[in-house]
């Protein structure tokens, strides 16, 4: 019993040492929560549901988790819910997640450190990224809105 209260006292010391990644979320404009779902391989995948079947769009974002005090622009991809006929061709993330509705995406955070929001452009299929996207940065229950 020693050994496991030992143990735990060090697990609660190391705690704040990791990075903040598993608590961040952002909020889209129509009120939506972007969240960190988890890193695979060096890449992060960020979520948020869409239209009323709550299915996800999932961020693939190579780079993110290591970047932790120098949040810049990330070069990015998207997967969302299948449709018809949305691109000539599937994606598949490092998650599992296949679709035919995917493209490209250019992140940029406000600030190089937690908690910042960020903005981003996404592309259709292969067309270069064009439709913009705003998230602000949740901490906590508070918004986190870019100062001027």
């Amino acid at each position: 019993m020693k050994r496991f209260l030992a143990g735990l006292g060090v697990a609660i010391v190391l705690l704040p040492a990791l990075p903040a990644s598993a608590d961040e979320a952002w909020l889209l404009p129509n009120g939506e929560e972007v969240t960190w779902d988890q890193d695979i391989d060096g890449i992060s995948v960020l979520s948020y549901p869409v239209g009323r079947s709550r299915e996800r769009v999932h961020l693939y974002v190579r780079g993110l988790a290591d970047a932790v005090d120098s949040r810049g622009t990330f070069y990015a991809y998207w997967i969302g819910p299948s449709s018809d006929s949305y691109c000539d061709a599937s994606l598949t993330g490092p998650d599992g997640t296949t679709s035919d509705s995917f493209g490209q995406a250019i992140i940029t955070f406000d600030q190089p450190t937690f908690p910042s929001g960020w903005s981003a452009l996404l592309g259709q299929c292969f067309d270069a990224p064009s439709d913009e996207v705003r998230a602000n940065a949740l901490y906590g229950d508070q918004v986190v809105v870019p100062r001027n």
